[in-house]
């Protein structure tokens, strides 16, 4: 079978008061995200371009037509979106649809990023994109650390103490959670296998 070219659009949630107004935005949204992918080179036809309403904070599990798109993809499909936030709300998600799509055997592209490679196999892009799901995670788990602050027990803390403060150690349990493994955990965190698997036992104790 020859491979297929699908566009998805995320449709803004904020757009225009009336029918008429929200409809004409819409069109013109469709119509601009696919002739990007054209002017890249793929070919996609009008019933290939997937559009679907859908806030920008929500995960793409929460966006039933893009799972539903990706579960119907062949090998060497590409799916094109225009911008990042079509795959997902935030680092950590985008890259979760890109390697979803890898496993499907297709190909995850955007538009606006002026480059025409897979992303998957652009490690450059991974590698920018691994990063800043990483400091994202870190920030995440400070600002749990400081709306829990002062809720755990006083006293002494019993034992070696930790080579990574809290929030630190969160972001690493949230990685491994991930499926990360503990040596790139470690690398990321630059910091030695023993503290990594001390984060992880430490948890299955408690």
């Amino acid at each position: 079978m020859e491979p297929r070219d699908y566009v998805y659009v995320r449709l803004d949630t904020k757009v225009g008061s009336t029918w008429q107004s929200r409809d004409a935005f819409d069109r013109a949204t469709i119509r601009k995200h696919t002739e990007a992918a054209r002017a890249d080179g793929f070919i996609v036809h009008s019933r290939l371009a997937v559009s679907e309403r859908v806030g920008a904070s929500v995960a793409a599990s929460g966006r039933p037509k893009l799972m539903r798109l990706i579960r119907d993809l062949r090998p060497s499909d590409a799916l094109i979106v225009y911008t990042l936030d079509g795959f997902g709300r935030d680092a950590s998600d985008i890259l979760k649809t890109i390697r979803l799509i890898h496993e499907m055997g297709a190909e995850p592209f955007c538009a606006s990023l002026g480059t025409k490679e897979n992303l998957f196999n652009d490690n450059e892009f991974r590698s920018a994109l691994e990063a800043m799901a990483a400091l994202e995670r870190l920030t995440e788990a400070e600002r749990k650390q400081a709306k829990a602050k002062g809720l755990g027990v006083a006293g002494g803390r019993i034992g070696r103490p930790p080579s990574l403060d809290e929030a630190t150690q969160a972001a690493v349990r949230t990685d491994l959670d991930a499926g990360d493994s503990v040596a790139a955990v470690a690398r990321r965190y630059n910091t030695s296998h023993q503290t990594i698997l001390r984060i992880r036992d430490a948890r299955k104790r408690s």
